[in-house]
């Protein structure tokens, strides 16, 4: 039911249908995924409309939960999920996929040393 949802978010559909892959990043990201995710997306997604053109109102997913059970082992096999938590990860997968930026920096913070909360939080938010 989460992803029927998803697919009914016109935006989102328009993006993974064509535009996605312009920013698709098939280096893998944190989520190691190499775009195969984004891409089973699209395939769904279009999947979908070539069954509504059809005047069909069945497809079968199997492509995308094999790539997505692939990546996230947690969701292998017929036992049940949590919705939130199948979202969380697959949206994180997918931001992933379309990231552009390819390498995460972080600026080096040092340790508070015993100082007052506020003035390392203060510090950090001005890093």
């Amino acid at each position: 039911s989460a992803l029927q949802c998803l697919m009914c978010t016109p935006l989102l559909c328009e993006y993974f249908t064509q535009e996605y892959l312009y920013d698709l990043n098939p280096g893998g990201g944190v989520s190691g995924s190499g775009g195969r995710l984004a891409v089973a997306f699209s395939e769904l997604i279009l999947a979908t409309a070539s069954a509504k053109d059809r005047n069909s109102s069945v497809i079968a997913p199997r492509t995308f939960v094999r790539v997505f059970t692939d990546l996230v082992q947690d969701f292998s096999g017929w036992a049940q999920q949590d919705v939130q938590e199948f979202l969380s990860v697959f949206l994180s997968g997918l931001s992933d996929d379309v990231n552009r930026c390819r390498e995460v920096s972080h600026p080096a913070l040092e340790d508070g040393d015993g100082r007052p909360d506020h003035e390392v939080a203060r510090e950090r938010w001005a890093a």
